[in-house]
């Protein structure tokens, strides 16, 4: 059984490697005869005239699996012209490393199989780059590169380096061993990889807790890059991985049964990872997120521009059907700002759909899920606009400026007590099967929803809030109280609602000066009392047209206790009122 290595666990409070300075490749690592060509490879090439194809086997390499043709292979690079390409025909070429130069591309028809005599090299925090990938370059540049090869190390390690291209590629490498990635890119600009596959770097993830390091593709200190149109499966750890790196598409890529997330960005602490675009992928069984945008830092939420868009995504955060500590469906944002997630599909995955935990500015619109939405910690301005989903959760830790709700499809909200959220917006939403609870600081709005319940609960239950409006909702309560309001609650106005509620429509405990205006109001048949409206010991209450239609043999508006209560032009069609001792004023 292969040693267990634990990176990072919990996964959300890894902190990306400390990767960038662990990657210089020295020269001592390098055999002799890397050390030459690599110093061929730092010369550039003259041009050629004709951008002529040079094969392999003119160079007399072999192609036979049994003999090594890494000299034959890399005089034909070292010989070629800049524009030139390298080709290698039909067959199995036996290749430890082979050293790129600028301009020069390399065509494999054939199956690169690399043979290491010694292969003891491990991925570690210590040693994140082989000394002996296939493929290496440092400082070279305008590269492309059409290949299939089996490995031991990386595929592709590329340094300091510009407008490298890998296209319609296929890269297989040990599954067997805590790997290096399939490719390393480092401190590079202008990367492209497309309809390439790359698959079983690193041991297949086991176990719920632990999982061995091995990533499709890893960029650290980027820019400029393109990952399109490419299967990326079975590796350890990440589809795609990138640090400290900016100005990154990632789109149209199936990225399935990976022992981490299937994209994730990291940060470093300058500052620089900015303008992502991560659009119709498809991501599934992956052990941990679809995607995760993970910036721990004490610095504020980083306005990283990124756009996440018609992702479709499935079953992640599960190993052989046990839940791991992660798994969001469409993304993992943690303390960033500026990000659009637009029209993306979730389905069975084990944590929340999306997941915002201390971000600044988010805007979700047209997602779909089957799970919910979670968010943690400090925000400034989160937009959900058109989403479809189970729930919004809110940890007990959330304070917030403005949470702006409109033309939701949702199950319910679930609000903690004590939350603190300045402006809390609903409007157009349909909550399915809501249980509400406002016990927090702030205002809240709710207009134009349909509000149902069906469960024992109230349908709202407004506890403590700095003012609430409830306007032109329509809500069923088919077992409980429509709306509830408690006597801490301040500066109430419920408007214009068409409200069908069990026992009460609307249950008042005795806000101070709360309004209830031009309201339909509707007892259901089947509940102990068939009220419209109870107040206990009204303190100010002010009804004014509201329509009252309970049942014909109980009180449509009925006030308990003492108190005062301005009832102007209540239209009573069923029920009759009874106001008991409370001093009524009229309007």
């Amino acid at each position: 059984m292969p040693h267990r290595y634990n990176i990072y666990l919990p996964y959300k409070l890894f902190n990306c490697y400390c990767c960038c300075f662990l990657l210089l490749l020295n020269a001592c690592q390098l055999s002799n005869s890397k050390k030459d060509a690599d110093t061929s490879a730092q010369q550039q090439p003259p041009v050629s005239v004709t951008n002529r194809t040079l094969n392999v086997h003119d160079y007399q390499a072999i192609g036979d699996g049994i003999s090594d043709d890494t000299k034959q292979i890399q005089a034909a690079i070292n010989d070629a012209l800049s524009g030139d390409t390298v080709l290698i025909p039909s067959g199995k070429y036996k290749v430890k490393t082979l050293v790129l130069r600028s301009n020069i591309h390399i065509r494999s028809i054939g199956l690169l199989r690399q043979y290491l005599p010694a292969d003891t090299q491990l991925f570690s925090l210590e040693k994140q780059n082989s000394s002996n990938p296939l493929f290496f370059g440092r400082d070279v540049h305008h590269i492309t590169l059409d290949f299939r090869a089996e490995t031991r190390n990386e595929a592709i390690y590329v340094y300091r380096s510009s407008n490298i291209t890998v296209k319609n590629s296929m890269m297989t490498g040990s599954s067997k061993k805590r790997s290096f990635p399939g490719m390393l890119f480092y401190d590079c600009k202008g990367i492209e990889v497309s309809g390439s596959v790359v698959r079983n770097y690193g041991t297949a993830r086991e176990s719920a807790i632990y999982y061995q390091p091995g990533t499709a593709i890893r960029l650290l200190s980027c820019s400029n890059v393109l990952i399109a149109q490419n299967r990326l499966s079975e590796n350890g750890e990440n589809g795609v991985f990138l640090h400290g790196s900016s100005d990154a598409t990632i789109s149209d890529n199936h990225i399935l049964n990976n022992g981490m997330s299937a994209i994730q960005i990291g940060f470093g602490n300058t500052g620089i990872e900015k303008n992502f675009t991560i659009v119709n992928n498809v991501m599934d069984h992956n052990a941990a997120d679809a995607i995760d945008i993970n910036n721990r830092s004490a610095q504020p939420p980083l306005a990283i521009h990124c756009l996440i868009k018609g992702n479709r995504s499935s079953n992640n955060g599960y190993v052989k059907g046990t839940p791991t500590p992660d798994g969001s469906g469409i993304a993992t944002l943690i303390n960033i700002s500026k990000v659009a997630v637009v029209n993306n599909r979730s389905t069975s995955s084990n944590r929340p759909a999306l997941y915002f935990e201390k971000c600044d500015e988010i805007a979700a619109e047209g997602n779909r899920s089957d799970n919910k939405i979670e968010i943690v910690d400090a925000f400034n301005d989160i937009k959900l606009l058109d989403n479809q989903f189970d729930a919004l959760t809110a940890l007990s830790n959330v304070k917030g400026k403005k949470l702006l709700l409109r033309q939701n499809i949702l199950r319910t909200l679930l609000l903690p007590n004590g939350i603190h959220i300045d402006s809390l917006l609903l409007y157009d939403n349909q909550v399915k099967k809501a249980t509400l609870n406002f016990n927090m600081a702030g205002n809240i709005v709710l207009e134009n929803n349909t509000i149902q319940n069906d469960t024992p609960r109230d349908a709202l239950l407004i506890v403590n809030v700095n003012s609430a409006t409830i306007k032109k909702n329509h809500i069923s309560s088919t077992r409980s109280y429509g709306v509830n309001i408690r006597k801490t609650a301040k500066r109430v106005v419920v408007t214009e609602n068409d409200i069908q509620a069990a026992n009460a429509c609307i249950f008042d405990e005795g806000a101070a000066d709360l309004k209830i205006y031009k309201n339909k109001l509707t007892s259901l048949p089947g509940a102990q009392t068939s009220r419209t409206l109870v107040s206990l010991n009204p303190n100010n209450l002010q009804l004014k047209n509201n329509t009252h239609k309970a049942g014909k043999s109980d009180n449509s508006i009925r006030l308990e206790g003492t108190g005062t209560a301005i009832i102007s032009n209540e239209k009573i069609i069923s029920g009759y009122p009874d106001y008991g001792k409370v001093v009524i004023q009229e309007d």
